[in-house]
């Protein structure tokens, strides 16, 4: 390596990272279980590489359920795993193996150690241990909103994501959410007052607020009138009631209430995304975007293109909209829309993953086109804690690399990197989620 790398990578190693992205459960839910490499390493990301390569959905149901012995598990694991262990989804477990365990690699001469290191891990501490020690992590913006996370406070701050309100398939929904906060819904100005009150029992809890939608629609949220959306309310009031589904691999039925299509329901949706941006905006939330690619196999990549997003970015200029994943594989659009408008931001959560080297050449790319005070550079997005410690391990070698070949190039000199380096792994999201602090 050379002496700039060197350099900037040891500094690096010295920041204390604002993780803006995680999906962890509680502690309490992961060390109240056993776990084992395939059942905690292989539950999201490099089980889409799985499925990918090949594995049956069957299989990979199989390989994770820690009723089953390790032995018969890794039997069908092991030829999978050679198939994928390319991927950077592959790489970042390894590190943590390799880190966190002292396991130096995962293969048959070091699942079982890993799985038995893992399970003597397994208690009360872990998150800290992980997160804020290892990793060098010292808040994680989490997108999931639960009681049970004060234990965790001080490693855990919570975002309001707007799927929680804005996703009705029917009356039973509904009367779910209307029960859910004490609020019942028999017009849309009750949903109105439902989403308001959401966000003013949140103030001064939630530090942004999330939409994921791009998994089940595109991201042009149209401008909706009260009349439309209050039309499109009133087809779930107006179906008739009860049908009979067939529950999918068994012979029985369910009783499914009717409802409209999810095409009759986009204005009602449009229209609680915009409500939800106005109320953000009012109370100097970011709303962070799912752009690019979605979790999962066989998704519409389409639909979560950035560029879809120009009219929220045109209409809102007071807002601020942190968007995620770099949009991968839209990257230089993403770049475009930063570097147009003051509003948007780029966050890089989950994408050292998806593609160490895209990452890079990205974040060179970014570097030259759009003002460094935009461009956050971590965020775990893992489901499992050794997880998000390998991502960290892998945006902190990335960021080091892209600023060490600015230096070498000249572009700049070691104290501007080093000022970048503090920017874009802390003092960026420190300035969109804490504000004041």
């Amino acid at each position: 390596m050379n002496k700039s790398y060197q350099e900037i990578r040891k500094h690096i190693d010295s920041i204390r990272l604002i993780d803006t992205h995680e999906h962890l459960p509680p502690e309490s839910e992961r060390v109240n279980k056993v776990v084992d490499v395939l059942s905690q390493f292989y539950l999201h990301y490099a089980s889409s590489d799985l499925i990918s390569a090949g594995m049956s959905p069957e299989d990979l149901v199989y390989i994770k359920d820690t009723k089953i012995p390790l032995d018969y598990r890794w039997a069908i694991f092991e030829s999978w795993w050679e198939k994928i262990r390319n991927t950077g989804y592959s790489r970042c477990m390894e590190i943590a193996a390799r880190d966190l365990y002292g396991v130096d690699g995962i293969n048959s001469e070091t699942y079982k150690q890993l799985s038995r290191k893992m399970m003597e891990r397994n208690k009360e501490g872990l998150y800290k241990w992980v997160l804020h020690e290892k990793a060098g992590i010292d808040v994680c913006v989490l997108d999931t909103l639960r009681e049970d996370y004060d234990v965790d406070s001080d490693l855990f701050v919570p975002v309001l994501r707007v799927s929680e309100y804005a996703s009705p398939r029917n009356k039973k929904d509904l009367e779910v959410l209307g029960k859910q906060f004490s609020n019942p819904i028999h017009n849309l100005g009750d949903y109105i007052n439902l989403v308001k009150g959401r966000f003013d029992a949140l103030e001064g809890m939630v530090v942004a607020v999330k939409i994921a939608l791009a998994y089940d629609r595109s991201i042009f949220f149209e401008k909706r009138t009260f009349n439309e959306a209050e039309e499109s309310l009133n087809k779930i009031f107006k179906t008739k009631g009860f049908s009979w589904s067939p529950i999918e691999g068994t012979e029985y039925n369910e009783l499914v209430q009717d409802g409209p299509g999810r095409e009759e329901l986009l204005p009602l949706q449009d229209y609680l995304v915009h409500l939800s941006i106005q109320e953000a905006s009012r109370r100097g939330l970011p709303i962070q975007i799912h752009t690019g690619l979605h979790e999962g196999n066989k998704n519409i990549i389409s639909n979560s293109n950035p560029e879809l997003l120009v009219n929220l970015f045109l209409e809102y200029g007071e807002a601020k909209f942190d968007i995620f994943h770099g949009s991968w594989p839209y990257s230089s659009q993403l770049s475009a829309l930063a570097k147009n408008f003051q509003n948007v931001y780029i966050d890089m959560c989950w994408m050292h993953i998806i593609s160490p080297s895209r990452a890079m050449s990205a974040l060179d790319e970014w570097l030259d086109e759009v003002p460094v005070n935009k461009i956050m550079g971590f965020g775990g997005d893992f489901l499992c804690v050794e997880g998000s410690y390998g991502h960290s391990v892998m945006a902190r070698d990335n960021v080091a690399r892209v600023l060490a070949k600015k230096v070498n190039d000249g572009v700049y000199v070691m104290d501007e990197a080093k000022k970048y380096a503090n920017w874009i792994l802390r003092d960026n999201p420190k300035r969109l989620f804490f504000p004041e602090k």
